[in-house]
């Protein structure tokens, strides 16, 4: 199958975008930085070009859009994922590559919408240990307990809404281990040719890239030891809230 498009899934701290810049670097796949803007989109469509230049001005600035693109995107959506499909195509032509692509990792809130209207998406699911997210967030100053661990689990059951056909997984563990055998997977399953992504990545300049990452990172980059960030009630509540999938991705 010819996909027309690439969408990475996973919740964030999880690898989504190493594994973005990664395929951007490939002279077929284009997948910009995140558009944090389509979960309010989807919640309340803009009713004015004037109200959607307000909500899309951030992303906007990430991908170098200026007003007249973002006219020609309004102008030619009727519909959030009509939005969606403009946004990342214009992308996509702005760098002269074939395949549009999304790396946002709220878009698990919203993947029912995108698994109906882009069924000839190939949709990549990387998954994280449910403990090194948490480890990851705190560090960062993101973790809020329950609601946390509930976008873990939820951005896992939502999955449901993909076609498997449609549908590669991988555990972040496991990419990092060997991640050429990965991509080669990726790419094969893409239609795409089977070049060295993981020699190039590195050497070009993927724009805005998610907050407290960058765009030329390793692929596994040890953590440092500086004790648990973990305390023992929140390992409690992530394995207790989240045990049905410990058991189905073999994590402990």
């Amino acid at each position: 199958m010819n996909y027309k498009s690439i969408i990475i899934l996973g919740y964030k701290r999880s690898g989504t975008s190493l594994l973005r810049v990664i395929l951007n670097s490939h002279p077929d796949i284009a997948v910009g930085p995140e558009i944090k803007f389509m979960q309010r989109i989807v919640k309340h469509y803009p009713a004015s070009f004037e109200e959607f230049i307000e909500v899309t001005k951030e992303e906007a600035s990430d991908f170098e859009y200026d007003n007249g693109t973002l006219a020609k995107i309004y102008n030619n959506s009727k519909s959030p994922h009509e939005i969606m499909l403009n946004w990342c195509t214009e992308y996509r032509d702005k760098t002269g590559k074939k395949i549009w692509g999304d790396k946002t990792p709220q878009n698990f809130k919203y993947l029912k919408m995108i698994s109906q209207q882009f069924p000839d998406s190939l949709f990549i699911h990387i998954v994280r240990h449910p403990y090194d997210v948490m480890r990851s967030t705190k560090k960062r100053k993101q973790y809020h307990g329950i609601h946390t661990i509930g976008g873990w689990l939820f951005s896992n059951i939502n999955i449901r809404h993909v076609r498997k056909k449609n549908y590669i997984f991988l555990k972040y563990e496991d990419f990092a281990i060997d991640p050429a055998y990965y991509i080669s997977g990726i790419l094969a399953k893409a239609g795409v040719e089977n070049i060295d992504l993981l020699s190039r990545y590195q050497k070009v300049n993927h724009g805005k890239i998610a907050e407290g990452d960058s765009w030329d990172k390793p692929v596994f980059r040890p953590e440092k030891k500086s004790g648990d960030l973990l305390s023992f009630l929140d390992k409690i509540l992530i394995k207790g809230i989240c045990f049905y999938y410990f058991r189905k991705y073999g994590y402990k």
